[in-house]
């Protein structure tokens, strides 16, 4: 299987505390550290709270546990306990006490418990360093593409596509990434929204629905909170349609790396996004298509892949550029016209890209509007800009992919 070497390895590396690594379900975190960072003992919580010592991989007590990891840390070793949540509250009170020699490391991918951690009455604030995993970064997973000389279109799509890590054992370089998309959601209806859905566990199921509301409302193209609170009302799933009612819920998702929040530039609004690509596909489908509740074709998935491609894209290279160029990442709304990405440097437009994700393109497909936008650098975003007769269009520089990395 393909392995994406993932920028925030070497970042973790220098990190001299104990960690918390915390994230959903299918973000690598496990992988990361089994294959990444070195440790002496590797434990993991089954769901009914036996413990599989993954040294010999034999099952262990809890009384065992404790004994080890408090041995083991006076010895200066690093230990790794993988969904440690499952131990309970007298885990984090046995913590609070032990000898703070040695590295300890904790994996968890519940919401719940997570934020339990980080509260002022927890007995173990202050003792880790919280380092969120969240989906591979696009620039890593374009670095590992390059050695399959893809052409540029199907490196970018490919490159969004292999972000979410699930999608990886599906890879294949000779293989179309929408045809690949095809697969994964033809084979995974189940498991796309489980791996957001897993990180609320503990909550009640009540509040699990708001927060599904909130993924498929967004996904729905309703991004303001306003629009995403008339959402959740319109389906009974909140008693008012009260913007504020739903706010936390907005910043715990945001908190554990599942949406975004993006400014819209001069104007107060912001509006949300999702930040996986494939769960994004996922809920856009089953909002408008109700994948979820019938046998889909592969020719109707195409033709929902290929409608929400040009989307996907332009939130990636947002995000993309912003990190890159330095700047922060905005849209422009207006009543007449929309720009995909402004890029702003202390609330000042830098620089503008409009990105048309197709191969043949008009000058009558670029709006004049875009001129209103004062910014140092404008950019016209295509799949290849070869394919381009012209460097500039109405001032704008033709670039694609390649020019960035």
């Amino acid at each position: 299987m393909m392995i994406i070497d993932r920028t925030e390895v070497n970042e973790i590396k220098k990190i001299k505390k104990w960690l918390l690594i915390y994230g959903r379900r299918k973000t690598g975190k496990t992988f990361l550290v089994e294959n990444f960072l070195t440790f002496d003992e590797y434990f993991f919580v089954k769901r009914d709270r036996t413990i599989l010592s993954k040294k010999d991989q034999k099952e262990i007590t809890y009384e065992t546990l404790t004994s080890l990891l408090e041995r083991g840390l006076s010895n200066g070793n690093t230990i790794v306990i993988d969904e440690f949540h499952r131990l309970g509250d007298d885990f984090l009170d046995f913590i609070q006490y032990i000898n703070k020699k040695g590295k300890l490391i904790l994996i968890s991918s519940t919401l719940f418990l997570s934020k339990k951690m980080f509260t002022s009455k927890s007995p173990i604030l202050g003792f880790f360093a919280e380092v969120p995993v969240r989906i591979i970064r696009l620039d890593d997973c374009l670095r590992t593409l390059r050695q399959y000389n893809l052409d540029k279109k199907r490196l970018l799509e490919t490159a969004i596509l292999l972000r979410e890590p699930l999608a990886i054992e599906y890879f294949d370089p000779k293989e179309n990434p929408r045809k690949t998309l095809v697969k994964i959601l033809q084979y995974s209806t189940n498991a796309i929204p489980a791996l957001v859905g897993e990180i609320f566990v503990e909550e009640e199921r009540s509040i699990s629905a708001i927060y599904e509301g909130i993924l498929r409302a967004i996904a729905n193209g309703n991004t303001v909170s306003g629009e995403i609170s008339s959402y959740l009302f319109s389906r009974k799933t909140i008693q008012k349609d009260d913007p504020s009612l739903i706010q936390q819920y907005l910043k715990n998702l945001m908190e554990f790396g599942i949406i975004k929040r993006i400014k819209v530039y001069e104007n107060k609004r912001l509006i949300y996004k999702h930040v996986s690509p494939l769960v994004r596909i996922f809920y856009y489908a089953d909002e408008k298509y109700n994948i979820s509740e019938r046998r889909v074709t592969d020719g109707e998935l195409e033709r929902i892949i290929d409608e929400i491609m040009p989307l996907l894209v332009e939130d990636s290279i947002r995000e993309f550029l912003a990190e890159k160029l330095g700047l922060e990442e905005s849209v422009a709304q207006a009543k007449d016209f929309d720009v995909d990405s402004v890029f702003l440097r202390f609330k000042k437009p830098e620089a503008l890209v409009e990105v048309k994700w197709r191969d043949t393109i008009k000058t009558s497909d670029i709006s004049e509007h875009l001129k209103k936008l004062k910014t140092k650098k404008s950019y016209l975003f295509v799949p290849d800009k070869r394919k381009i007769q012209t460097e500039t269009v109405l001032g704008m520089k033709v670039v694609d992919i390649l020019d960035f990395l």
